[in-house]
């Protein structure tokens, strides 16, 4: 499951602190990508959860208070037969008026879990389409790495520096860089990376060091990095049209041959 389509029910070691209660959609799972791989925890998968969602529990407080649960009339005293009777028929005739509506609700909350399902989902699919699209980009801009940085190009790039995050791109960094049972610290690790790559190969590497902490998709109202690196290091190419001029050969078409006529003895004239 993504993210997104579930909530993590955090449990504690500490008898003292309160426990997040459990509900009828808990189910035990495990973690099998990212960081936190192999990690099993407890998830809620209802995104309506009354338990879990204070949204949702809102929501169903205000739905009781706009159609609350109908309760039978306390039976008066000496009450008749048929008095009972229409009494236990006016409380038949609410509840089922209570449960259309509740039925009706539930429909609408179906309907509009749907769309959003949807649309989660149509966004999900145009993120992952952009970020492929901007990890290609960084590769061709690392493709593209010049042996030498001119005056706008040096300039993106301590940009790009200048705006990195400290927290996470050296680690990020290094663990794509490390092998799985390296125990050095990200700065080590990078470090001994500037060390043993070869000069023709530093300006790629200052790029990758760079441009790796600005591939992910940007925050709204946040600078693209990535995108301005790429107009200086690897403006896209366009493919130019060859263009007709008049001193271009045009091809002839082949003459077509016609039969030849049979030669005619010429006459010879008596002297």
């Amino acid at each position: 499951m993504q993210r997104g389509h579930f909530r993590e029910i955090e449990q504690t070691e500490n008898p003292d602190a309160e426990q997040v209660p459990a509900c009828e959609a808990a189910k035990p799972a495990i973690i099998v990508y990212g960081k936190r791989v192999g990690t099993t925890l407890t998830v809620c998968t209802d995104n309506n959860c009354p338990v879990h969602d204070p949204r949702a529990a809102a929501r169903l407080a205000q739905q009781e208070q706009e159609n609350p649960t109908p309760v039978m009339t306390p039976a008066a005293p000496e009450e008749t037969e048929e008095e009972a009777a229409q009494r236990e028929a006016a409380y038949e005739q609410r509840r089922k008026e209570h449960q259309a509506e509740e039925d009706r609700r539930a429909e609408e909350r179906r309907q509009q879990f749907e769309r959003e399902e949807q649309d989660r989902e149509a966004e999900h699919e145009r993120r992952d389409q952009l970020r492929k699209q901007r990890e290609a980009t960084f590769e061709r801009i690392l493709e593209n790495a010049p042996e030498t940085f001119t005056p706008s190009q040096l300039r993106v790039l301590l940009r790009a520096i200048v705006n990195l995050d400290p927290y996470t791109f050296a680690d990020d960094l290094s663990e794509e860089i490390a092998a799985e049972n390296d125990n050095r610290s990200a700065e080590e690790v990078l470090l001994s990376t500037v060390d043993n790559t070869t000069d023709d190969k530093l300006t790629r590497f200052a790029l990758r060091l760079a441009l790796s902490g600005h591939v992910g998709i940007p925050r709204e109202n946040e600078f693209d990095f990535l995108t301005e690196a790429a107009a200086v290091f690897a403006p896209p190419q366009k493919k130019a049209k060859a263009k007709k001029t008049r001193n271009t050969p045009v091809a002839m078409p082949k003459p077509t041959t016609q039969p030849k006529k049979p030669k005619t003895a010429k006459k010879q004239i008596a002297a």
